[in-house]
């Protein structure tokens, strides 16, 4: 079985025989997980934020998160902020989620018959998770980098090196062929054992730090913290236009 990254949801191609899992570790996945492990009842993905505001208008209970710039767009009762999760009553609520690249990279894979939500937080379970689905369905994994704004993300890349180090660490590595992508983002996460550092150093991690977020950087760069993993039409479903 093929072991692929792809640095933009793009590179995908064709889902429909892949198991994949997305990341958008700062912040959109890191977010849906944290969600998830405050006990959220579920979170529909929307594709932007006038789709989430939209939703609101014929369900006034639900709660809206997400960020346009970084921020909590006007009305919304969240950003997109981990951190901020990590301290909500989420318990039986239920959200609807938009972000710039996360959400939209969700939206892309959407044929996938196995998409998860991965990050750092819980790499080792996802990767467990992508193995037993591979070899259970027969297809080739690919895990997919949101990126910025169309353009490679360094965080992503990151965080996609140290799932693939994980499957190839894991039961079933054996059957696992690894594409050069999938090498090159296992060489990236293995040249920076500091996943904190690492992050800050990036756009997506400047920029978090320059509107005051720098608290979020913690809990994106935890690793092996969660053992859930998220997937797409369970907990996390897409809210259709």
């Amino acid at each position: 079985m093929e072991l692929h990254v792809a640095f933009l949801p793009e590179e995908a191609g064709d889902c429909s025989r892949r198991v994949v899992a997305v990341i958008d570790v700062i912040r959109a996945t890191t977010s849906l997980l944290v969600m998830a492990e405050r006990g959220c009842d579920g979170v529909l993905v929307a594709s932007n934020v006038a789709a989430a505001r939209g939703y609101r208008t014929s369900d006034p209970d639900v709660l809206l998160a997400g960020e346009q710039a970084g921020r909590a767009p006007e009305g919304f009762d969240f950003g997109n902020s981990p951190a901020a999760f990590a301290e909500a009553d989420l318990a039986g609520r239920r959200v609807v989620f938009a972000t710039t690249n996360g959400t939209r990279a969700l939206h892309l894979v959407r044929s996938a018959p196995t998409a998860l939500i991965a990050c750092l937080r819980n790499r080792t379970a996802t990767a467990a998770v992508l193995a037993a689905e591979a070899r259970t369905r027969g297809f080739d994994v690919t895990v997919v980098c949101s990126g910025r704004e169309g353009r490679f993300g360094l965080d992503d890349a990151y965080t996609a090196g140290a799932v693939v180090q994980a499957v190839l660490a894991g039961s079933g590595a054996d059957a696992m062929v690894p594409t050069d992508a999938a090498l090159a983002a296992r060489t990236l996460f293995r040249a920076y054992p500091d996943a904190a550092a690492l992050l800050r150093t990036t756009w997506a991690g400047r920029n978090v730090i320059e509107i005051g977020l720098g608290d979020d950087l913690r809990v994106c760069a935890e690793l092996d913290r969660s053992v859930l993993v998220p997937r797409m039409g369970e907990r996390v479903r897409l809210l259709e236009s």
